[in-house]
């Protein structure tokens, strides 16, 4: 397993509640857990924001117990704190009870049981500056009622600063669907693992800023863990950028053949080629109809162009023979921007990915004629990635865009174990599937990129990487890290949404070198 610094795990309820037994299984008592997590929350709670006054909602079970810890530990710190429990003392936890004793023993009458009327409550939200929900955390799995919800509404509506510890009241840990009321953070405390609900959306917009607060589990128990996912780090990311060696050149840093480009699409081919060398390939070649092949000259000086037999525009079957010297001499193959869906087009597509013996990287029109023929996937299993968004996807397995976007966890997972390829499924969270069954969620990346365009250059970006010696998983995880990252760059100083595909590609560089910058330690 990676270092917890260079990913992230994504874990299910259930596997939160079995590393928990595993731990105290391990001897590592409950309450010492708890004391971890509500100490850590605390500490990451005062570094995030310079409080003085703290109302926290106190639930029965867990999360209660954590919200006691860093009640107490806020208390010995000199800061204010009002804790309300909404339930009756004795319907604590035992861990729980426990936690509540001890903060009675260190600040007495801090913890208040709330009244019907929560107007002892209402008051304490308009004397804070920072509220704290410790209600339910991942126990939620249903549609919150009674003082809970009443108790979530008043939070929203409040001034303060709130802030969820492990997830806001009222999401289900388990996915990112609403399940009605939700408490809305301005930061959510995380207890060692990221949970469905904290990268899959519409839940994950109630998150607010996501931190990991540090759980004392035994390290045997980390190590088993099999996660439902994985997140990427800064520094993992730095760790799948390939080394440069000083005496290398354009043919050790790899060639790229790029087969894109159509009448009316142009610019797809050349976002694509472009990609390829601002991500670092040697030496990039455009695989284009011939009557373009002018076009692509003057806008790609860096790029050689091998013109190809085309009608109107459009590639011809005879362009497939055509390309074989060419195959033969690259060491990555990217295809399918802007090649457009004319049967001709598919027919050169597929005789390529019968007689193409190295890796591929397969986009948008390059997708759609597998359609029909999903079996030549077996061909190239182990060395292909896709690329589709779910709507592309969909013509591929026989469903409906939504339910893709629904479930892109598992549809990654078992499309990419089925067919022994790397299957990136845009969107966002952008979601990659290996063959060995492990899914990544890319945590980069804003609305900048949902224009016309931006798959084009993410294409171009993992063909480059690809080139450069990184691992089929290293450059679809990279390449998709990169792309995000590149979009939250240029959000700095621009608007979201006046980003373009071309400023990616300028921007490129600046991240790469932000990310080569990244400490380790």
């Amino acid at each position: 397993m990676a270092d917890m610094n260079e990913e992230t795990l994504v874990l299910t309820s259930d596997n939160s509640r079995q590393i928990d037994r595993a731990a105290i299984d391990d001897g590592v008592s409950s309450q010492v857990l708890m004391e971890s997590a509500g100490r850590s929350a605390a500490e990451l709670l005062m570094k995030s924001f310079n409080v003085r006054r703290v109302a926290i909602a106190v639930g029965r079970g867990g999360n209660g117990g954590d919200a006691l810890v860093l009640a107490r530990v806020l208390y010995q710190h000199g800061i204010e704190v009002r804790a309300f429990a909404f339930c009756s003392p004795e319907d604590f936890s035992p861990p729980t009870e426990f936690m509540a004793e001890l903060l009675e023993k260190v600040s007495p009458g801090t913890l208040r049981v709330t009244s019907k009327g929560l107007s002892s409550f209402r008051e304490a939200l308009a004397w804070s500056d920072c509220i704290v929900d410790g209600l339910l955390g991942i126990g939620g799995d249903r549609p919150i009622t009674g003082r809970y919800a009443k108790a979530v509404e008043l939070i929203n509506d409040s001034k303060a600063k709130r802030i969820a510890l492990d997830l806001p009241s009222g999401l289900c840990a388990d996915q990112g669907e609403s399940i009605g009321l939700a408490l809305r953070a301005d930061l959510t405390i995380a207890m060692h693992f990221l949970k469905p609900a904290h990268v899959l959306y519409p839940a994950r917009s109630y998150c607010g800023e996501i931190k990991l607060a540090t759980v004392d589990y035994p390290g045997r128990v980390l190590k088993e863990t099999k996660p439902f996912a994985r997140v990427t780090q800064p520094s993992g990311a730095k760790a799948l950028l390939t080394r440069r060696e000083p005496n290398g050149h354009k043919g050790t840093f790899g060639r790229v053949l790029v087969l894109a480009g159509s009448r009316g699409m142009t610019g797809a081919a050349i976002l694509c080629c472009r990609g390829a060398l601002r991500s670092g390939a040697g030496l990039v070649t455009l695989a284009c109809p011939a009557s373009l092949s002018g076009i692509f000259e003057a806008a790609l000086p860096e790029v050689i162009a091998l013109p190809l037999p085309d009608q109107d525009g459009h590639l011809m079957p005879q362009a497939a023979a055509e390309m074989e010297h060419a195959l033969d001499a690259a060491d990555v193959l990217a295809m399918g921007p802007g090649l457009s869906r004319y049967p001709e087009v598919g027919e050169v597509v597929l005789e390529v990915l019968k007689h193409a013996q190295i890796p591929i990287v397969i986009d948008a029109d390059g997708l759609f004629p597998l359609a029909s023929r999903m079996g030549l996937l077996k061909r190239v299993a182990r060395r292909a990635i896709l690329t589709p968004h779910p709507g592309e996807l969909s013509w591929l397995i026989g469903r409906s865009a939504g339910e893709i976007d629904q479930d892109r966890v598992e549809v990654a997972r078992t499309f990419a174990g089925e067919h022994e390829v790397v299957i990136i499924v845009k969107g966002r969270p952008t979601s990659i599937g290996t063959p060995k069954g492990e899914v990544y969620l890319n945590p980069t990346g804003n609305t900048g990129l949902a224009t016309g365009g931006s798959g084009d250059v993410l294409t171009g970006i993992i063909a480059g990487l690809l080139a450069s010696g990184a691992s089929l998983e290293g450059a679809a995880i990279l390449g998709t890290y990169l792309h995000g990252y590149t979009a939250d760059l240029l959000a700095r100083e621009i608007a979201e949404r006046s980003i373009l595909p071309s400023d990616l590609i300028d921007a490129l560089p600046l991240a790469i070198a932000e990310i080569e910058r990244v400490s380790v330690f």
